[in-house]
């Protein structure tokens, strides 16, 4: 798909390679501001966040109105697979065309890649965009949900071994769920460098951001097959949570709510928002390329 006409306004892309990564930065969150969950990175933050998920800036896009930076869409791929990293229109061009034009090029240069799959995250209070994916024929894997637990401390000594983070993303990759989100996939945690640490506690395993700042993030809890249903996966939780006292510890909305009982039997508690993750075959863009503008096949209830 070419350049194109919505009214009075003319749209076209550029593929985000074309442009210096502070202003790649300036537009992401110009594309997030007044969201849900505000986003607003730094340079080193997008650079991160570029290596760690496989962001393809040669297939990510830069939407253009009347030749006008308006919107931005981040693609990750790996193997025949690519994913809808983020996409963020900004907010004068919102309500106006800018994301379905952007989404169905996004599909066509996907099907032409012959990629076999495309995967989100969406937030689910996020009402408009889900109905823009439903559109186009995204369909529904999962809720996924984000858990806290505030000024955290425990009393358990047991010795954690410290590991290659590496290793837990190899044994993710053997041992995890199969589609689990593109940020929680063995790839993605092997990907990960210090100051993020990795724990190894009898055969279960852990991967924590930063454990001396204030705010811990938790990318990975996995127990290997063998050894579950002993809540090993609790233990370890407050095996981490008692070397680190007085910590917040976050799960992003990005945990598949059906493994989020784990850390509710640690203490933590679920918060509100929470993302639906979605996949679209590339059957169906296939079908989107030949009938452009269209109501597509197969779209989603």
């Amino acid at each position: 798909m070419d350049a194109g006409r919505i009214g009075n306004m003319n749209f076209d892309s550029k593929p985000a390679s074309d442009y210096p990564l502070p202003d790649l930065v300036e537009v992401l969150n110009r594309g997030f501001e007044s969201y849900l969950v505000p986003i607003h990175l730094n340079l080193s933050q997008f650079l991160t966040m570029v290596r760690k998920d496989s962001i393809d800036l040669t297939a990510s896009r830069v939407l253009l109105v009347d030749e006008k930076p308006s919107g931005i869409a981040l693609i990750a791929r790996r193997g025949w697979a690519s994913r809808l990293a983020a996409m963020g229109i900004t907010a004068d061009m919102r309500g106006k065309g800018a994301g379905s034009w952007l989404m169905e090029k996004l599909l066509q240069e996907a099907h032409e890649r012959e990629d076999r799959e495309m995967v989100l995250e969406v937030m689910e209070q996020n009402e408009n965009a889900v109905r823009l994916y439903q559109k186009f024929g995204f369909q529904t894997i999962r809720r996924l949900i984000g858990l806290i637990r505030k000024d955290a401390a425990e009393f358990e000594t047991d010795h954690l071994h410290e590991v290659d983070v590496r290793e837990v993303g190899r044994l993710i990759s053997q041992h995890g769920l199969p589609d689990l989100p593109w940020q929680l996939a063995g790839e993605t945690i092997a990907q990960m460098t210090p100051p993020v640490r990795a724990y190894c506690k009898e055969q279960a395993y852990i991967v924590i951001s930063d454990p001396d700042v204030e705010h811990v993030v938790i990318w990975s809890l996995l127990v290997k097959p063998e050894a579950r249903g002993n809540d090993l996966g609790v233990e370890m939780l407050r095996a981490v949570i008692a070397g680190h006292a007085g910590r917040t510890w976050h799960v992003p909305a990005i945990y598949p709510e059906e493994l989020g009982k784990v850390f509710e039997r640690a203490g933590f508690e679920r918060e509100e928002l929470s993302q639906w993750q979605m996949r679209l075959t590339m059957l169906r863009a296939a079908s989107f390329a030949k009938h452009p503008r269209g109501t597509p096949p197969g779209t989603a209830a």
